[in-house]
């Protein structure tokens, strides 16, 4: 296998959601990987831009490929590139453009796929209008003054596919639903809001939560699926007001439950606790707070300890003491839960709180939540991502160059392993699990110097990252995958 790097261009790699294609720009050239853990013949396809590198290039995610009458499929994928005066739409087998638009508008704010892969929408400068391009009519909608351009600002029905956006026309946040395709106003919302930061929708397609700015204090507004007001959620009744600081940002539970239900609502808050609401009232059922307790339930700590001069490390059970003093207060942004994601079962909940950020809580939610585990890290946690079926957790930390990945399981002591690929001096490295059978455990780990496509293995007693597919710079300047 070769490692060597070449030219040393910076790789910014584009993924699609479910890590099977990965795509960038090598001088004029658009390249896209697909297959990454095959271990038949390569599959790389290079097509010649237009015009300039884009600005951006984006998947359409598996749910919104395109729709027939006779349901949805993903058998085809599709991904954007696009800057200031085109956005090209493009398929990748055989790799060619599917459709251009043209005469785009300058200082546009965002494109990404619609409702399905035949749909582009565009946020236009100043936020002055949403327009939504329909590839195959040639057709063309707008929605005006919607607040956001990113993806908290809006978001598509799963499964059904209406549109749900906060706008602002004038003083008051608005929420509106729309239809799919025709885009015709199912409701309209005037929000109680102060200053809404984002919305999302329920996995099960049933809720809509907006919630409020932090300064206005816990304020989490519940719509049904055609914008009508459900509830309004404003903390633990027993919490003093005065010691409210508000929502940092929320996260629905999976739909996994016997009927295909979403029953759980995080709350993360920015004094670092995290309200549970049970979706049947949207009322708090727990609220979980960051806080080491010293008894003789105390959940298993794992703390990282450096094993070499290398850097390698490993991880060691710890006490809560010595948890303590590894945790030091963060000085940096402002105290909140800064990540909070469940695992694809809704069983385990992972979160961090930026006081402590170095420390990553994996909470059980069978029963009466409780702590089950915590990882406290020599470095903040930048990345903690669940596999897509399986109870498996890759953590990233914010390292100086080594490019280590941390893996955790329910019942297995956590491992740390060194990752074959070049040093990134920046630390900034990424991870993504590629979608698969559910015996497979494959990802991507990677930064701008090379991306690597493996598997973590365990041989006498050590663990080991072995490496199927790479992405690098060739010395010709163009990026390759090599075995």
């Amino acid at each position: 296998m070769d490692s060597s790097i070449g030219a040393g261009v910076p790789i910014h790699l584009f993924l699609s959601e479910d890590g099977l294609y990965g795509a960038h720009v090598s001088g004029k050239d658009l390249v896209i990987h697909s297959s990454p853990a095959s271990t038949e013949a390569r599959e790389v396809q290079i097509a010649r831009l237009k015009e300039s590198p884009p600005k951006l290039i984006k998947y359409a995610p598996t749910s919104k490929i395109f729709s027939t009458n006779e349901g949805w499929t993903t058998s085809e994928q599709r991904l954007l590139t696009a800057n200031d005066s085109r956005i090209s739409v493009w398929q990748p087998h055989p790799l060619q453009i599917f459709a251009d638009i043209e005469s785009i508008e300058p200082g546009s704010l965002n494109v990404e796929f619609g409702g399905d892969g035949n749909e582009i929408i565009v946020f236009h400068a100043w936020h002055t209008k949403l327009s939504i391009h329909f590839l195959d009519t040639g057709r063309t909608s707008m929605i005006k003054t919607p607040k956001f351009s990113h993806s908290l600002g809006f978001g598509y029905r799963p499964q059904t596919r209406q549109l749900a956006i906060l706008l602002k026309p004038e003083a008051s946040d608005v929420l509106t639903v729309h239809e799919y395709r025709s885009y015709d106003l199912i409701n309209r919302a005037v929000l109680s809001t102060i200053d809404a930061q984002g919305l999302k929708w329920s996995p099960d397609g049933r809720w809509i939560a907006v919630w409020d700015v932090a300064s206005a204090g816990t304020k989490v507004v519940v719509f049904t699926a055609d914008g009508q007001l459900y509830r309004t959620y404003t903390g633990p009744g027993e919490v003093d007001e005065s010691f409210d600081l508000g929502v940092k940002q929320i996260e629905w539970s999976p739909a996994v439950s016997q009927n295909d239900t979403c029953d759980t609502l995080a709350v993360g808050k920015v004094n670092g606790h995290v309200d549970l609401l049970r979706t049947r009232t949207f009322t708090s059922a727990t609220t979980l707070s960051h806080v080491f307790q010293i008894d003789t339930n105390s959940p298993t700590l794992w703390r990282e300890r450096y094993i070499n001069a290398d850097g390698d490390a490993e991880y060691v059970e710890a006490s809560s003491s010595s948890a303590f003093s590894m945790s030091p207060e963060s000085s940096g942004p402002p105290r909140g839960v800064s990540i909070m994601t469940f695992s694809p079962d809704g069983s385990l909940l992972a979160t961090v709180d930026s006081m402590r950020s170095n420390v990553l809580w994996i909470w059980s939610l069978d029963g009466t939540p409780r702590l089950t585990s915590a990882l406290i890290h020599e470095q903040p946690v930048r990345q903690a991502v669940w596999h897509p079926s399986q109870p498996q957790l890759l953590i990233n930390t914010v390292m100086t160059n080594l490019p280590t990945v941390r893996w955790w399981s329910p019942g297995q002591q956590p491992m740390i392993t060194r990752v074959p690929t070049r040093r990134n001096e920046s630390g900034k490295y990424d991870v993504k699990w590629l979608a698969g059978p559910e015996e497979e455990a494959v990802f991507w780990f990677g930064s701008t110097e090379e991306y690597v496509v493996g598997y973590l293995s365990a041989e006498d007693g050590a663990v080991q990252f072995d490496v199927l597919n790479r992405v690098l710079n060739t010395p010709n300047g163009r990026s390759s995958i090599m075995r």
